[in-house]
């Protein structure tokens, strides 16, 4: 990009309950926007300087160059993050990896070659992502995405639209439409009773994160809302955010987000604060039907920023104690009271340890020790599930093996690996027991298949 960035400044949307951050660039031959970064007190120096340094507006996830670079947009809505786009063409990508052997799967086949319906490349286009703060606005302190402005309209626009309650599903029927209807009714009638009789404010700005729990979620929902804010240049005076389960804690601890700064979820209970700081939620979804008759919303795609968020967090990481040019090969188990788990997982594991694999239970790891791990490992394999999440701290060109059950094929683990340049690689096993929700289907691995898929990745190496 040319020319030097002015720092973000706010001006007034056409809606006069809150305001939108933006950001300007001053070359006139160039109008691309970019944002400056502005260090934190409440983040580690080091990470905010390097994040002076990038350039991550005005491009796509897995393309060198955004379609619409030369668009010029409205002067009074110049988006905090440009419009990503998402395409799964491998000899486009912006990742310059330079790893053994030249790596190409454009349409996604399995380990074995096969097509599968759920894994196809397509482009997906982010909306654009702004940080808005909304003066004397509501919003609850659990797990919903409801805000309500000071003049109690509802917020849907950066929210995860199909899933929002105060959003009527499209394509519905008339009976479908009108419970939806006297639900959001009821939640209308609890605001205005808590508001007169339950109400906490908050003296200051609070910003909005706390929309994600799960392990995978809160890694890329819950993070890229607090990358919106923090290239904001904005330092809210309070949190809202999860902190009950270790990892979470451990996160804002490494990030160095004072425990008093932080609120944590409360079912039910309405906020309202001085300025309410809500950044756009990026859990995009698409309905897709698992078995015949059984429909479940699937993650679209993630954003570019978060891609230099965790090649950022790998400088707070304390550094290899005995640097090895050896890497580590990792299988992930799942607890044994997980809703999936290996139908053979015994006779599996055995197979994975004769290819040298480490068999680790990521869940009895601090979050540091799983980002650690993740970073020295060379590959990384697990059945489908949150400890994949943690491709998100491995080193590009490394690889990520997933093994699905025969009918839920959910692509979290996939995005995570594309997005920090990993290779990635899958099978599809066989699900015997079909009575449950394809969420909590087990899967059963032949292990003459599971050696021959083993072999592959080993080339790579």
């Amino acid at each position: 990009m040319q020319g030097e960035a002015e720092a973000g400044f706010f001006s007034k949307s056409h809606d006069s309950s809150s305001t939108i951050l933006e950001s300007k660039a001053q070359s006139e031959k160039s109008p691309i926007v970019k944002a400056t970064f502005l260090a934190q007190k409440s983040f580690r120096e080091q990470v905010a300087l390097k994040s002076t340094q990038s350039k991550p507006f005005s491009s796509t996830i897995l393309e060198s160059k955004s379609s619409n670079e030369n668009h010029k947009p409205n002067c009074e809505q110049i988006s905090l993050e440009s419009t990503f786009s998402q395409s799964h063409d491998s000899s486009s990508t912006i990742l310059e990896s330079q790893t053994p052997k030249p790596y190409s799967n454009f349409h996604f086949q399995d380990i074995f070659g096969n097509f599968h319906r759920f894994f196809r490349p397509y482009t997906y286009r982010f909306r654009a992502l702004f940080v808005r703060v909304y003066p004397q606005a509501y919003c609850y302190s659990d797990d919903s995405e409801i805000v309500i402005t000071k003049s109690h309209k509802a917020i849907i626009s950066q929210s995860s639209y199909p899933t929002h309650a105060f959003a009527l599903p499209k394509g519905a029927s008339l009976a479908r439409k009108l419970l939806e209807s006297l639900k959001q009714c009821k939640l209308w009638a609890r605001f205005y009773y808590q508001r007169l009789f339950k109400l906490h404010r908050v003296n200051g700005s609070l910003a909005l994160l706390h929309q994600a729990t799960n392990y995978y979620h809160f890694l890329s929902e819950s993070i890229a809302a607090l990358e919106q804010i923090r290239r904001s240049g904005l330092e809210p005076d309070y949190y809202l955010l999860a902190k009950d389960m270790p990892y979470q804690r451990q996160m804002w601890q490494i990030l160095q987000i004072p425990e008093s700064k932080i609120l944590p979820l409360n079912p039910r209970r309405l906020i309202q604060a001085q300025r309410l700081i809500v950044p756009t939620f990026i859990a995009n979804f698409e309905s897709v039907e698992w078995r015949s008759g059984i429909t479940h919303h699937r993650t679209l795609a993630l954003p570019l920023l978060l891609q230099q968020f965790y090649r950022d967090f790998a400088k707070l990481l304390p550094p290899p104690k005995a640097p090895t040019h050896k890497k580590r090969k990792i299988f992930l188990t799942r607890p044994s009271d997980s809703n999936r788990h290996l139908e053979n997982a015994k006779e599996v594991e055995s197979t994975f340890a004769r290819f040298g694999y480490e068999i680790i239970l990521p869940d009895s790891l601090s979050l540091e020790s799983q980002a650690c791990m993740a970073r020295e490992s060379s590959i990384l394999a697990s059945l489908h599930g949150a400890g994949l999440s943690n491709a998100f701290f491995m080193q590009e060109g490394a690889i990520v093996f997933e093994i699905f059950p025969q009918y839920y094929h959910y692509s979290c683990p996939q995005f995570c690996a594309l997005l920090m340049g990993c290779r990635y690689f899958y099978m599809v096993a066989q699900t015997t027991d079909t009575t449950p929700h394809p969420q909590q289907e087990s899967a059963y691995v032949c292990p003459k298949e599971l050696q021959k898929a083993l072999q592959k990745p080993e080339s790579y190496l």
